[in-house]
């Protein structure tokens, strides 16, 4: 077992680490102050363990995270009643859950298990059986990395649907249906790359560092599987951050990681599915509870406000497709895959460039993210699962198509 001394935990959790002895399997689940039914998914964690990996040394490592640590007292009384497999971990006050998910993983790296399990504590309702379902290919050495796969509304995830996801498949020749899926099982030998790398993830909030840990899985050689959970619990207290914050805090690490293996995206790579167990992980078309007109305008205004800025990042031809988009009806409101593509190529190059400010940049992508989006809604309007899957194709086929102008404009 490695060093523990210099992690970002109290001493008295440091402690309990090395009492803990050696490990075959950890589950990690990580909480912010906000984070209600934490215990459950512990519960749900440890009952997985119990049952399905009873000839393994396991634990549970929780970590509570936020200046109030609301979470904390009902999570030192849950490890409590049995300290040998249940660890409550304590962090700074000003730590968050990306630092916290950087922590685990660090943590069971340095324990050199075999096999670990990470978990979002917003994933309360999760039952034992899909935890046990995403670490059984690790624990049986089928995988180094098991991604979640969910069952969802056409309406759910669209930013992973409409751009991280294609984004990434063009990119590097794999993707999952997740790149911000709240959990992930990782092998020994994963996470020992992961604990060489941490650095690179230095200071990003949680779901960046899912993306970072994803990526980095997906660029590995190790065989990458996605699980399907059945439907992803929702947090029910939680409100959600303002849109432009989620795009800047999703999209940005993604084009950071663009940087930083250029040399690998730019080489030919075909596309290659991740495969899928169990399942099959269906989208469902939607039930009418979105203002897709409320969208459109949106995109509308944006053009209005934002285009100085958009002149800056998207070349003119681009712009030119853009200009006729706000005088469609809402009801006839169209935004091709194709187009959509070159406008988050766009970006990307000029992210890349740094021709404005990041965030700036970043936050000025929100309404046409907005406009795709809409199209997105409509075109899947009334349509079956099998055709909703089929439009999901037809955009990672035009971040594919749009792959070769990428990578002539990248500098």
């Amino acid at each position: 077992m490695a060093s523990l001394g210099d992690l970002p935990l109290a001493a008295e959790s440091l402690t309990a680490l090395e009492a803990a002895g050696p490990l075959d399997l950890v589950a990690g689940v990580y909480a912010d102050e906000e984070a209600g039914g934490t215990t459950d998914l512990l519960d749900a964690a440890a009952t997985a363990l119990a049952k399905h990996f009873p000839a393994q040394r396991a634990a549970v490592l929780a970590l509570p995270v936020g200046w109030r640590q609301a979470a904390l007292p009902a999570i030192r009384s849950w490890a409590g009643a049995e300290p040998a497999s249940r660890l409550c971990l304590e962090s700074r006050p000003d730590a968050d859950a990306g630092q916290a998910l950087r922590t685990l993983l660090s943590v069971a790296g340095r324990l050199e298990v075999r096999g670990a399990v990470l978990l979002d504590a917003t994933l309360a309702g999760l039952p034992p059986e899909a935890i046990h379902a995403l670490l059984e290919p690790v624990a049986a050495g089928q995988a180094d990395c098991a991604l979640p796969a969910y069952t969802r509304s056409v309406t759910e995830g669209t930013l992973t649907t409409n751009l991280l996801a294609p984004l990434t498949c063009a990119l590097y020749g794999r993707a999952g249906q997740q790149m911000v899926g709240g959990c992930a099982a990782l092998s020994g030998a994963l996470l020992q790359r992961l604990l060489a790398r941490t650095a690179e993830a230095e200071g990003w909030k949680a779901p960046a560092t899912e993306i970072w840990l994803t990526t980095t899985a997906l660029l590995s050689d190790g065989p990458v599987v996605q699980v399907h959970l059945g439907r992803r619990p929702r947090h029910p207290g939680r409100p959600p951050a303002d849109l432009p914050t989620i795009v800047a805090e999703t999209v940005g690490p993604l084009l950071t990681l663009m940087g930083r293996h250029r040399e690998v995206w730019q080489e030919a790579r075909d596309a290659r599915a991740v495969p899928l167990i169990g399942g099959p992980a269906t989208m469902l078309p939607d039930q009418g509870g979105v203002d897709v007109e409320r969208m459109v305008r949106a995109f509308r205004l944006g053009l209005k406000d934002l285009l100085p800025v958009w002149e800056q990042i998207m070349p003119d031809t681009t712009l030119t497709d853009l200009y006729p988009l706000p005088f469609l009806a809402p009801d006839e409101f169209r935004f091709a895959p194709r187009l959509w593509a070159r406008v988050v190529g766009g970006f990307a190059v000029a992210h890349h460039d740094r021709r404005l400010p990041r965030d700036h940049l970043l936050r000025a992508l929100t309404p046409l993210y907005l406009g795709r989006v809409a199209a997105f809604l409509l075109e899947t309007r009334d349509r079956s699962p099998a055709e909703i899957e089929q439009a999901v194709e037809e955009i990672a086929g035009a971040f594919e198509a749009e792959k070769p102008t990428l990578i002539g404009r990248w500098r």
